[in-house]
């Protein structure tokens, strides 16, 4: 490549990791706190007041996150939960979805630095990619985690060193201290290899170099070889127990971190997660990902995407592994088989959420990149392959508008695919009227505020109620439920009505789409809000 063209790659690259850091940090703030968000915030909260965090094996996943987001939160001065913001705690997935933008290009790179280059271009504007990178959940971290393994290891293969080891190993300690389905991913990574072997034996009638004189076991003595597995799995153990046992404090983390594979299996495997709610079928990843329209609104579809990331694998697998492009085509392969495995196995499982499907559908944005660059070379002549770019470039200008749309149009909208029982923006309504009442109240913001809510489906109200101090939380009606407020489901209203003492004003407020709450005011409290307000 000339030195023109690196220096237009260059920049073009870093205008793409640009691109993904506006979508990825702007107005943080803006959309409605989702409940799980809520969940593991107070978590966070928690530990940053009390220094104490213990690994729960049966719900909210790894530790990663919580003590990322303590980082964070430390550096910004923030001592108290009350203090804290949404956009600390989101800032975490957020640099990780950016790190995510420079990754994807650096792990395609040895397959063509234009495919590098559309690789990372897709990735910064893709819808789904974007909006989780705004959502306080585990899960980027976990996309980021995991290809960072790959690089790792890729890196070691063509020249093997223990620093490449040990970096490796400590991603894999921190893709398993981020999420339970790790199990999975590490399963589809040893299938992907076994298959990318096989393939290369029928493709190019010989083993591949993973077994010949260019394998690193062959410009490694044994001993050497084996020290840098052990560096590696060294590191793994130790990163792993160390977030796990919330830095050798609570040592039966660990003991609960292997425990906990037993409960994520077989909820992925029989369904019946928060009583089936997040039971889907087969095919529910690829309807969110080829189109999505709910009545209303914009019409989704990450088709461009899709399309591109099956030339990639044709590409990919078509290509001869022998001679100088041996290597890549060895990697080319395996990131075609490992995204068709994840594909597969996580449409098998009962269990689905929107978000799952980031682990696999940042493989296609990879494979993506490798048909973009295809799709541009397939030009015999310049104007022909600028006029290819031109549509590429389109297709990418078409993933931005919906990263637009979904981000900052549709983020709580329950049209929006990745939307996922979301928060209304509604509830807005309802803080600002518990606030406004705290501030006649002679209480102020001690001032009792009753939730009641079965199966505690109340979140995420813990969070935007954060600065209270007297909010109590039940799954059913206590024995005095009367409070200057309370908040219920409607169907427990007829059973709580005989039971108030007081006399109550009584509103209506949404909490997500299909989920309304009764707030009762009482009376001489909403009089003096009322009086106020005139």
């Amino acid at each position: 490549m000339k030195r023109y063209e690196m220096a237009a790659f260059v920049l073009l690259f870093a205008a793409a990791v640009v691109v993904g850091a506006a979508f990825r940090l702007s107005a943080l703030e803006k959309r409605p706190v989702h409940g799980d968000e809520a969940n593991q915030a107070v978590k966070t909260g928690r530990l940053l007041e009390k220094g104490v965090y213990h690994y729960d094996p049966k719900e909210h996943h790894g530790p990663t996150l919580y003590y990322m987001a303590l980082a964070v939160l430390k550096a910004a001065g923030v001592d108290k939960f009350s203090d804290s913001t949404m956009t600390e705690y989101r800032l975490v997935p957020a640099l990780g979805g950016i790190a995510m933008v420079v990754l994807a290009g650096l792990l395609v790179l040895p397959l063509g630095r234009w495919a590098a280059f559309w690789a990372a271009l897709l990735t910064a504007v893709s819808h789904a990619m974007t909006y989780y990178s705004r959502y306080y959940i585990q899960e980027m971290l976990l996309v980021l985690f995991v290809y960072a393994v790959l690089g790792c290891a890729w890196r070691w293969w063509r020249k093997p060193g223990i620093g490449w080891a040990m970096a490796a190993g400590a991603f894999l300690g921190l893709v398993h201290a981020t999420k339970e389905t790790c199990v999975v991913i590490f399963a589809a990574m040893a299938a992907a290899k076994v298959l990318t072997i096989l393939y290369s034996r029928v493709r190019d009638g010989r083993w591949p170099a993973l077994f010949g004189e260019d394998a690193p076991s062959a410009r490694l003595s044994t001993k050497v070889l084996c020290l840098h597995c052990a560096a590696l799995l060294a590191v793994a153990v130790m990163v792993s127990v160390t977030f796990f046992s919330s830095f050798f404090t609570y040592p039966q983390g660990v003991v609960d971190s292997v425990m906990a594979f037993t409960t994520y299996l077989h909820r992925g495997a029989e369904g019946a997660g928060s009583v089936a709610l997040h039971d889907k079928p087969w095919y529910y990843y690829f309807s969110l990902l080829g189109w999505t329209y709910r009545t209303a609104g914009p019409k989704w579809t990450e088709a461009p995407v899709l399309v591109l990331a099956a030339l990639g694998a044709i590409v990919l697998l078509g290509r001869s592994g022998t001679g100088v492009n041996a290597r890549s085509a060895l990697l080319g392969r395996f990131l075609a088989f490992l995204t068709l495995i994840l594909s597969v196995v996580f449409s098998l499982l009962t269990y689905k959420t929107p978000w799952n499907l980031l682990i696999f559908f940042q493989g296609m944005i990879l494979l993506a990149g490798v048909g973009a660059a295809a799709l541009v070379r397939a030009g015999r002549w310049k104007p022909m392959q600028a006029a290819l770019c031109a549509v590429v470039l389109g297709m990418a200008a078409f993933g931005a508008r919906q990263a637009w749309q979904g981000n900052f149009v549709y983020a709580a909208d329950a049209r929006n695919p990745y939307a996922y029982a979301h928060t209304s923006s509604a509830v807005t309504r309802l803080i600002d009227r518990v606030h406004d009442l705290c501030a006649v109240d002679p209480a102020g913001k001690a001032m009792r505020v009753h939730i009641i809510q079965p199966g505690g489906d109340y979140w995420p109200l813990p969070w935007y109620f954060r600065d209270l101090t007297k909010v109590g939380y039940w799954g059913d009606i206590p024995a005095a439920p009367d409070a200057p407020v309370i908040i219920t489901a409607p169907q427990l209203v007829p059973k709580l009505q005989p039971l108030l003492k007081d006399q109550y004003f009584i509103e209506t407020h949404g909490l997500r789409p299909g989920r309304l709450l009764t707030v009762f005011i009482r009376q001489d409290l909403w009089d003096r809000f009322m009086a106020g307000r005139s």
